[in-house]
């Protein structure tokens, strides 16, 4: 096993001023910091990818050109993206296409600091943990392809590998006949063609379907660059977040009344019904309905206190509806959340779920709490609340 620490020195876009760790493990330190362009030549396979993310454009256009001809793509974008819309996510990965970092901010990152480049790769990590509930893949591309060599060993630091490939020029916003034209010679085993999903490349979801048509008449599979590495016996790897808060000595100023337990299986039903209607992204994303998002809780919770390893769920229920649950279970000293969802999105209600977690970590003796979900909220909040966090990144 194989352990980096890092820490922040300056504040995440004035978000991130905690310490952060990270721990890497399972990892071959040989295979950080490479620069992959190709695929394996050996394997008939082929892949689609794409930069950045549109903004105006569908990014069904481009779905639709892939799954035509029964083709998967990987799509490079960015943290900003992943950000603004979050739905589309979900659309992309539930179609069995792949998402992959392209930076936070899309900086030409052969000019920026040390410093700017890991807080561009780190900012984009969480937001696509927040947008997906998926650990972060690894494996990224720079914006404009633009790099240097010790670019490429920062890469090697932080545990990444760079996927390059074809160019397919569609940048300048070229027509989908000279995308082909461009990319024809080079369509064979282990190739990987870049392409870009944004509002300039116009003509590349035609060209897509053109080339998608060529690639199985000539016996070519598609696969996505996960799929590309482990041909090439890599183990794609991910870096999961985390945030952990100190349990302080005092309660906090909050009323914790309005949370119940919820034990009895017409109360587990009720919530299950309600929470799968409040359009919270990994519960609608994660489950195909209510009956399913019910039997993952009911197999998940037991009757009872939070104990070791055991999972328990309270809610927090008046006006006869419930307004938010937590699913928690006791670590050794450390009382871990699960999970957990607000029916409102807004600050106030994340605020008493830090609330009723302090509250119940107190009475268990318990002295931190951590949580994987919403974690750039959790920590300004915990600023705001007085509260002392710590960011944990652990490569997996």
């Amino acid at each position: 096993m194989h352990d980096h620490k890092h820490r922040l020195e300056k504040p995440f876009n004035n978000v991130y001023n905690k310490v952060s760790s990270l721990k890497s493990r399972n990892g071959d330190e040989n295979l950080m910091g490479m620069v992959i362009s190709h695929g394996n030549p050996k394997q008939p396979h082929y892949a689609f990818t794409f930069d950045d993310g549109p903004t105006f454009l569908k990014m069904e256009d481009w779905l639709e050109a892939l799954e035509q001809h029964q083709a998967v793509g990987t799509f490079f974008f960015t943290g900003e993206w992943l950000d603004r819309f979050p739905q589309q996510e979900r659309i992309l990965l539930s179609r069995g296409h792949e998402l992959a970092p392209h930076t936070y901010h899309h900086r030409r990152m052969a000019e920026v600091s040390r410093e700017v480049f890991f807080e561009e790769l780190k900012l984009t990590e969480l937001a696509y943990q927040e947008a997906t509930g998926l650990a972060c893949p690894t494996f990224m591309r720079f914006p404009y392809r633009s790099y240097k060599e010790e670019n490429i060993a920062w890469l090697a630091e932080w545990g990444y590998i760079d996927i390059e490939g074809e160019d397919s020029g569609d940048w300048a916003g070229t027509s989908s006949e000279e995308i082909v034209e461009k990319l024809l010679p080079s369509l064979a085993n282990g190739v990987i063609l870049v392409h870009h999903c944004n509002d300039i490349a116009k003509g590349t979801p035609d060209a897509v379907r053109k080339l998608a048509q060529i690639a199985n008449s000539r016996g070519l599979i598609p696969v996505t660059i996960s799929q590309h590495l482990k041909s090439m016996d890599i183990s794609p790897r991910y870096r999961r977040w985390t945030i952990s808060i100190d349990i302080p000595a005092f309660k906090l100023p909050f009323s914790t009344k309005d949370w119940v337990p919820v034990v009895q299986a017409e109360d587990l039903k009720q919530l299950a019904f309600e929470s799968f209607n409040w359009g919270i992204r990994h519960i609608n994303m994660g489950y195909e309905g209510e009956d399913q998002w019910l039997q993952m809780l009911s197999e998940t919770l037991i009757s009872g206190r939070p104990s070791e390893s055991q999972a328990f769920c309270y809610a927090r229920r008046f006006a006869d509806q419930y307004w938010a649950y937590v699913l928690v279970e006791v670590q050794e000293d450390t009382l871990v959340l699960k999970d957990f969802a607000t029916k409102e999105f807004h600050a106030d209600a994340l605020v008493y779920v830090i609330n009723w977690c302090i509250k119940i970590a107190l009475e268990l003796g318990c002295k931190r709490l951590l949580a994987s979900r919403d974690i750039r909220r959790l920590n300004t909040l915990c600023d705001q609340l007085g509260l002392s966090s710590e960011l944990l990144a652990e490569l997996i």
